[in-house]
């Protein structure tokens, strides 16, 4: 799909990137992405999707085009919220489709919940697994893993020298997500900064590695998130390993509990992996251009 725009706003740590697809008239999308990415990973889904809607992708900070934080204090799994925030309010968007891939699923769950009614429909596309690090039980793990961990490595995570050949940067990525060498030159595009002939360093902030994410029960996240919950779609991935492994089962309560009782919740499977909408565009496409499409007055519809 051709792209319509690239653009910047301002933020007050810096800038923050925007691009644009589709028909400026047609119904406004906005696309967030996961942690450690970039806009980067909508592309091949894109060239799947109906171009008769506004597509709106946004990098966000310390991912991509877009500035990252100040060094400063730990950083959360919550603020790329305030971003979205900012950017919708840079876009007028009154009510738009939002979809998001992985961490950028719980993003757009908190989201909701501070401002139901914005959202016209949700897409998900594999968020049960970053869900996984909301539900950590024990506090003296969660405590440990982020916070202690990270001002008794301040230094190192907050320091990134890394030089890389291309052909380094491109394996490093294919190894990382399972790519082929093409897939990670897509990945890489808006993830690469030159420094000089073949000499090259990464984007992605070091600090997205350990962000903090809220600590609360499955209780508080199900009415949380059960509350005027837009026609909602969740696309997940037959074979997405990735994730806190000790939060499985509690996500999957929650998945269950929130298809079961909130008639406007939907979940498919599809097969692949955490990056199945990457990797296998077709897969996630048809079920979403058939959710966009459909009346969701009617839930039973099928897909």
């Amino acid at each position: 799909m051709k792209i319509l725009k690239e653009w910047f706003i301002r933020a007050p740590w810096g800038k923050v990137a925007l691009i644009s697809w589709g028909n400026p008239n047609g119904e406004p999308i906005l696309l967030v992405h996961g942690r450690q990415d970039s806009v980067a990973t909508f592309i091949p889904l894109l060239e799947h999707l109906p171009d008769n809607y506004h597509y709106v992708a946004v990098d966000m900070p310390g991912n991509g085009l877009s500035d990252p934080l100040p060094v400063s204090v730990m950083l959360t799994r919550f603020f790329p919220v305030v971003v979205i925030d900012m950017v919708v309010e840079h876009l007028n968007w009154d009510n738009f489709t939002f979809i998001a891939h992985s961490m950028g699923t719980e993003q757009g769950l908190f989201y909701n919940a501070i401002y139901p009614g914005k959202f016209k429909k949700c897409i998900y596309l594999d968020g049960a697994v970053a869900i996984r690090r909301l539900l950590m039980r024990d506090f003296s793990t969660y405590y440990k893993t982020f916070y202690y961990n990270y001002y008794n490595n301040y230094s190192s995570i907050n320091t990134d020298d890394r030089v890389f050949s291309k052909d380094k940067a491109l394996k490093a990525v294919m190894k990382a997500r399972n790519l082929t060498k093409e897939q990670a030159e897509i990945i890489l595009s808006r993830n690469l900064k030159r420094l000089d002939e073949d000499q090259y360093r990464l984007s992605w902030d070091k600090r997205q590695r350990i962000l903090a994410p809220s600590f609360n029960s499955l209780d508080y996240y199900y009415e949380l998130f059960s509350q005027n919950a837009p026609p909602t779609l969740h696309i997940l991935a037959s074979q997405s390993n990735k994730g806190y492994a000790e939060g499985k089962e509690s996500v999957n309560k929650l998945m269950s509990d929130l298809e079961t009782n909130v008639p406007n919740i939907r979940i498919l499977t599809v097969h692949g992996e955490h990056d199945v909408h990457f990797t296998n565009p077709e897969r996630v496409a048809r079920l979403i251009i058939s959710f966009l499409e459909e009346d969701n007055g009617k839930r039973k519809s099928k897909l």
